[in-house]
């Protein structure tokens, strides 16, 4: 009687697994409406709606270093009505725990997919002698506690900068700015000979001639921007990983997780998205479930360890 009991429910379960989504699902974006992050999370709400036929409402929950929007996620109720588009901060904010705390960690999470990996860059002024990173390490070699802009000690930028100082045995002084919007007129301005701004800060003054990008901070080449070097290119290695991927809460369904997993990896093919996104400054860069889970293990370790290094860790 037990076993007709519970196979009774089974047709029932497999009913609701496969008729998700039946309703809109919401997508948390830890950012405030405007940047390159949003707009990014709304190209793939809106490309989700078309591929699973049910609205995909962006909300915007900024705060807490994008932990309030990552509490969002992990706080909802799991059943894929409630995912979140998130880089690391907001994904494993327990490697951040020298810069600022959350009240929940990467346990509380369930990655889904990468959709995209932010681009930054090394940038000097227009009319720079530096035509490449080794120009810019001979600068430094002369000029000893040269500074470089960056957007704070916990970001991509800071990591590649203190790689490079470190291969190559030179002295360079970062200078933390609150932004893009803070780091470009610093270097245009002449207040710091280079920086870490993102791509999408500079490409109209690429065009302009007004900034020069020595390379990108990535392991293989930007589909828009095939003429610029990447560090990893260049020798250098460092803490790579940064991401920007959809979560959903712990305990959502693995049914939920595959269905929300394929409809984004058909639209990362789309020709329309991927123009959409790098259009942007973003390089789509699309990895499933297992190999998502995979490459974040990995890059919280490399975290991990560079942040002890360098006296970060509480």
């Amino acid at each position: 009687m037990l076993v007709i009991f519970a196979l009774s429910f089974a047709p029932g379960n497999q009913t609701i697994a496969a008729e998700y989504p039946d309703r809109a699902i919401t997508l948390i974006i830890p950012y405030p409406p405007g940047g390159v992050t949003d707009l990014g999370a709304r190209a793939l709400a809106e490309a989700m709606e078309k591929e699973l036929k049910k609205p995909v409402v962006a909300v915007n929950k900024p705060g807490g270093s994008t932990t309030m929007g990552g509490n969002a996620v992990a706080t909802a109720k799991p059943d894929g009505y409630t995912i979140g588009f998130f880089p690391s901060s907001a994904s494993i904010p327990e490697v951040y725990t020298y810069f600022y705390e959350a009240p929940f960690s990467s346990k509380d999470l369930k990655p889904v997919s990468q959709v995209a990996i932010p681009v930054l860059t090394i940038a000097v002024k227009g009319d720079s002698p530096m035509n490449s990173v080794k120009d810019l390490v001979e600068y430094a070699r002369k000029n000893p506690g040269a500074k470089i802009g960056i957007h704070s000690k916990s970001t991509q930028g800071y990591l590649a900068m203190k790689s490079i100082a470190k291969a190559e045995g030179i002295s360079l002084i970062d200078v933390p700015f609150d932004g893009d919007t803070k780091i470009v007129p610093a270097i245009l301005g002449g207040h710091v000979p280079a920086g870490t701004p993102a791509y999408p800060a500079v490409i109209s003054l690429i065009d302009a001639k007004q900034i020069k990008v020595l390379a990108l901070l990535l392991d293989k080449r930007a589909d828009f921007a095939p003429n610029i070097p990447t560090i990893v290119e260049l020798g250098y290695h460092f803490a790579l990983g940064a991401y920007l991927g959809v979560f959903a809460p712990k305990g959502t369904p693995d049914t939920i997780i595959k269905k929300l997993n394929d409809a984004i990896g058909k639209i990362a093919k789309d020709p329309q998205f991927r123009a959409k996104i790098h259009g942007m400054g973003t390089q789509v860069r699309f990895e499933d479930t297992k190999v998502f889970e995979k490459s974040i293990n990995q890059y919280k370790d490399a975290l991990q360890a560079f942040f002890k290094e360098e006296g970060l860790v509480k």
